[in-house]
C-alpha cells in the first residue's frame, strides 16, 4: 500500500477559485488545529485539532434525539422548559469517531466540523481544480495552521510539488521547528504571520508568547529559497502604533526579506464563534479603515518595507 494511502489529515473547507493567497488561481485547503487564540479570528472551527459538533441553537427543535445517541455522555441539557440550551463537553467530543449525535439530528441544527481525509483522497478532490488555476496557480494549506499536523502537510505538499502543482502555505509560525523544517523543501511560497512584536501584547491578542514566532521566522527566512511574504493583521489599537510597525519592520530587514502584506481585520467569522462553542471577544468596532492601512504603508515604505495592502497583492 502507498504511503500516501495510509497518512490523512482533518480538514474543515476546501475553497476554489481564490486569487488572494498566492499567485494565479487557487485552492484553498483548510486544516484543523490551531495553537493561536488570536482575537479577531474568522476561522473559529478550525482551532481545535478533531472534528467537532457545530451547534445551531436557532435550528434545535430540543427532541434530545443527539443527547441519547451520543455515547460519551457530552451533551447536557441547560434551563428549564422555554429556555432550553444544548452544552457541549468538547473534551469528550475528541474521543468520538461516529458522530452519533449528528447523525440523529434531524433539523441541520448539528454539523460536523472538520472531516479526516487521505492524502490521495485530497489529492483527487483538488486534482480537479487544476483546469482552472492557469500557468501560475496552485493549492494554498491555510487553518487553522497547516503545520500543527505537520506529517500529513509535508506529505501532500510532497505529492503536489512532485505533481508539478504550485504549492504555498499560511502559517502563524507558534509551531516547533521539527514541524516546519520538513515541508520547506516542497513549498515555492510562505505567508508568515506577524501578529505583534512584543511579547506581553502579542500574549494578550493570541494568548501565546512570540518568541518561538520570531525564532521560527529567522530560521525560514535563512534556510527557505522560494518566497517569504509576511503578513501584519493590522488591529486598530492593539498593533498600529508607531512602536510596533518601527518594531515590525526593523524585524522584517533584520531577517534579509523585505515584503509585508498588511491585512484589515474584519468581523466576517463572528457568527461562527457560538457555533463552535466560543465567545466572541473582539471589541466593536467596524473593519480596519482604509485611512489607516494606507497610512501603515506609507510608514512600512519609509522604513524600507515593501508593503502591500489586503488583496493588492504581488500576483
Amino acid at each position: 500500500m502507498d504511503q500516501s494511502e495510509l497518512t490523512g489529515g482533518y480538514i474543515f473547507d476546501i475553497q476554489g477559485f481564490s486569487v488572494h493567497d498566492g499567485p494565479g488561481c487557487r485552492t484553498l485547503i483548510f486544516l484543523k488545529g490551531c495553537p493561536l487564540r488570536c482575537l479577531w479570528c474568522s476561522n473559529p472551527e478550525g482551532i481545535k485539532p478533531f472534528p467537532e459538533p457545530l451547534y445551531k441553537e436557532s435550528k434545535c427543535l430540543f427532541d434530545l434525539f443527539c443527547v441519547e445517541a451520543c455515547p460519551y455522555q457530552a451533551i447536557k441539557v441547560q434551563g428549564g422548559k422555554g429556555s432550553q440550551k444544548l452544552e457541549f463537553d468538547r473534551k469528550k467530543c475528541s474521543e468520538c469517531d461516529n458522530y452519533l449525535c449528528i447523525k440523529a439530528c434531524l433539523t441541520g441544527a448539528l454539523a460536523q466540523g472538520g472531516d479526516y481525509i487521505t492524502i490521495d483522497d485530497l489529492y483527487t478532490r483538488i486534482a480537479r481544480d487544476r483546469q482552472y488555476w492557469g500557468d501560475k496557480g496552485g493549492i494554498t494549506l491555510t487553518g487553522g495552521e497547516p503545520f500543527a499536523q505537520p506529517e500529513f502537510t509535508a506529505a501532500f505538499l510532497e505529492k503536489c510539488y512532485k505533481a508539478f502543482i504550485h504549492t504555498a502555505v499560511e502559517t502563524c509560525g507558534d509551531v516547533p521547528w521539527n514541524d516546519i523544517q520538513p515541508s520547506l523543501q516542497w513549498l515555492e511560497w510562505i505567508f508568515f504571520d506577524l501578529k505583534h512584536m512584543d511579547e506581553f501584547a502579542h500574549k494578550q491578542l493570541t494568548s501565546s508568547s512570540n518568541k518561538s514566532i520570531l525564532e521560527n521566522a529567522r530560521l525560514i527566512s535563512s534556510s527557505f529559497t522560494g518566497r517569504l511574504v509576511f503578513r501584519l493583521p493590522l488591529v486598530p489599537g492593539m498593533n498600529d502604533s508607531e512602536e510596533n510597525i518601527r518594531d515590525t519592520a526593523g524585524f522584517i530587514l533584520s531577517t534579509g526579506r523585505k515584503e509585508l502584506n498588511i491585512l484589515p481585520v474584519h468581523h466576517l467569522g463572528r457568527e461562527k464563534y457560538t457555533l463552535a462553542g466560543y465567545t466572541y471577544n473582539l471589541p466593536g468596532f467596524e473593519m480596519t479603515p482604509r485611512e489607516m492601512l494606507l497610512e501603515a504603508q506609507s510608514r512600512f515604505t519609509e522604513l524600507g518595507v515593501k508593503c502591500y495592502l489586503g488583496s493588492e497583492t504581488p500576483f
